[in-house]
C-alpha cells in the first residue's frame, strides 16, 4: 500500500509538512557554512584512529562498513604516495575483489549459477599479474553516471546475483557504488580486454567501463568540477539535449549533479563532459528544457526546499547496490542534501560523525524514552541511523506520539491479519519499519 502503518495519506504531500513549519523559507545555514562542514568532516576522519575514545554504540560495525570491497572513510591521496606504494595498494584492492568474487556462489541475470570456468574468466579479466611495479596513473572524468563494479563483467547479463534459484529477493552484489557524471577518477589499471579500467573514485576503488571515462589533464578536470557558475540538478532525473529545441536526449543528470553553465544569461545552456574515440576528454554544450528541474547555483538550504526535494523521490524502488543506477538509503540522502552542497559520507553509520551530536538513543531505555530522545532533535534537518545496519531515516515530525520519518528501505512488514507486504521503496514510516530499527542504538546527525 502507498500509506504504511502509522501514517496518513495526506502525509505523502509535501504541503502537509510545509504547513507545520514556522519559517519554511528561512535559510538554515549558508552554502559557505556547508562547505566548511564538508572540510571539517574530512579533517576529523583523516586522523590515524578516528574512532578512538568513541562510545561503542556510535562506532560503525566493520561487517557493514566494509560489506563491499573498495570503500574508504577518507579518500586516499594517491599523488602524495611514493611510486612503489601505489602498485601495492592496487594489487591489494584487486585481490579483495577476487576474494569477494570467490567467497560465495553467484548467478547471472537469469539466476543461473556460474561455472568454475566462468569465475576463472572473471578473475583473468582483472589481470592482477599485469599491474606494473611502477603504476603510471592517469586522470579521468566520468562522461555519464556509471557503475563502480567489483567484477569487470562485459555482457549485461553478467551480474552477481545472490540467492540463486530461490524464490526470493536477489541482488546484484557486483556493484558497490556509482561514479556520477563529471566526477574525477584516477585510473590505476585496466582489465585484460580493456573493457574496464580500475579507478580510485570519490566513492571507492573499483572497475568502471572504459567508454564511460575520458582522459584529461587534472587542471582541466578540476576546472570542470569547480565552476564559478553552475546549475544543480534538483529533480530525480533530468535529461539534457543536443539543441535548444530539446527534441533528442543526449544524456541525463541525476539529483545533486552539478555542471557548469555555458551562459550566465541563459542557464538552460550547460557544459557536459564528453569523450573522443581516442579517449581524450572534451566538453560540449547541451541544452536543458525550459521546465527542467534545476537550481541556478546551490539550492537555498531551507526546510521547504528539503521537503520538496526529498518528496520528488517518493515511491522510487530500493536499489541496495545501485546496480540499476538507482538509490539505497544512504545515496538517497546524499543526493537530496548534495543539492545544497553537503558531501555526506558513503555509509549511514558514518553520518553521525559528520555532525557533533554524540548522544545515542539506546533501546534498553524503552520505546517511549526513545521517542523523547528523537523529539529532542529538529525535524527536516535530522538524519537518524540505526547503529546495527547503518540504516538511516530523515525525521519529519510526530503523529500520535510517534516519530514520522522519510525513509528508503528494502524491507517489508506483516499486518495484524498475517498478510506480508514488501515495501522496497522510498516511503513514510513511523519507525516501526524496518523492524530492527528501534531495537538498536540510534545515532543522530543534525544538518544545521
Amino acid at each position: 500500500p502507498d500509506t504504511l502503518p502509522g501514517t496518513l495519506p495526506e502525509m505523502r504531500n509535501p504541503a502537509y509538512w510545509i504547513g507545520k513549519m514556522e519559517n519554511p523559507d528561512e535559510v538554515i545555514i549558508t552554502a559557505d557554512k556547508i562547505m566548511q562542514m564538508n572540510e571539517e568532516y574530512v579533517k576529523k576522519m583523516s586522523v590515524p584512529e578516528p574512532f578512538k575514545g568513541i562510545p561503542p554504540e556510535r562506532i560503525p560495525l566493520d561487517k557493514y562498513l566494509n560489506r563491499f570491497p573498495g570503500h574508504f572513510i577518507v579518500k586516499p591521496d594517491i599523488r602524495s604516495m611514493k611510486p612503489d606504494e601505489i602498485p601495492v595498494i592496487v594489487k591489494g584492492k584487486i585481490r579483495e575483489d577476487i576474494d569477494f568474487l570467490r567467497k560465495e556462489k553467484y548467478g547471472n541475470f537469469f539466476s543461473v549459477e556460474y561455472a568454475d570456468r566462468e569465475i576463472d574468466a572473471f578473475e583473468k579479466e582483472m589481470a592482477p599479474d599485469l599491474v606494473e611495479d611502477a603504476v603510471v596513473s592517469r586522470d579521468g572524468i566520468a562522461v555519464c553516471t556509471t557503475r563502480l563494479r567489483i567484477v569487470p563483467s562485459f555482457f549485461p547479463e553478467q551480474v552477481g546475483l545472490n540467492n540463486i534459484g530461490k524464490n526470493n529477493y536477489s541482488i546484484d552484489l557486483w556493484t558497490s557504488s556509482l561514479v556520477k557524471i563529471g566526477k574525477h577518477v584516477t585510473v590505476l589499471h585496466r582489465s585484460l580486454s580493456g573493457s574496464h579500467v580500475f579507478v580510485l573514485s570519490d566513492n571507492g576503488f573499483g572497475w568502471v567501463e572504459s567508454q564511460s571515462i575520458a582522459f584529461g589533464h587534472i587542471v582541466e578536470i578540476k576546472e570542470f568540477n569547480n565552476p564559478e557558475d553552475f546549475i544543480i540538478c534538483t529533480g530525480d532525473r533530468v535529461p539534457f539535449y543536443s539543441d535548444k529545441r530539446c527534441m533528442y536526449v543526449s544524456g541525463w543528470l541525476r539529483m545533486g549533479d552539478r555542471v557548469p553553465v555555458a551562459s550566465k544569461e541563459n542557464p538552460r545552456i550547460i557544459i557536459v563532459p564528453a569523450r573522443y574515440v581516442n579517449g581524450k576528454f572534451r566538453s560540449e554544450t547541451a541544452w536543458l528544457a525550459e521546465n527542467a528541474d534545476i537550481s541556478v547555483g546551490w539550492l537555498p538550504y531551507t526546510r521547504r526546499n528539503i521537503v520538496e526535494t526529498a518528496f520528488k523521490l517518493l515511491d522510487n524502488p530500493y536499489d541496495w547496490t545501485e546496480s540499476s543506477i538507482g538509490r539505497n538509503h544512504e545515496t538517497t540522502y546524499r543526493d537530496i542534501f548534495a543539492c545544497f552542497g553537503f558531501e555526506l559520507p558513503y555509509h549511514g553509520s558514518l553520518f553521525t560523525f559528520f555532525g557533533d551530536y554524540e548522544e545515542a538513543a539506546m533501546p534498553d531505555i524503552g520505546r517511549e524514552k526513545q521517542y523523547k530522545r528523537v523529539f529532542k532533535h529538529k525535524s527536516f534537518v535530522t538524519i537518524m541511523t540505526s547503529h546495527s545496519h547503518g540504516h538511516s531515516m530523515l525525521l519529519l515530525g510526530e503523529y500520535n506520539g510517534k516519530p514520522i520519518a522519510f525513509d528508503h528501505n528494502g524491507y517489508g512488514y506483516t499486518d495484524e491479519n498475517g498478510t506480508e507486504y514488501q515495501v522496497k521503496r522510498t516511503c513514510l514510516v513511523d519507525m516501526s519499519i524496518p523492524a530492527y530499527f528501534l531495537k538498536n542504538p540510534i545515532t543522530f546527525l543534525e544538518l544545521k
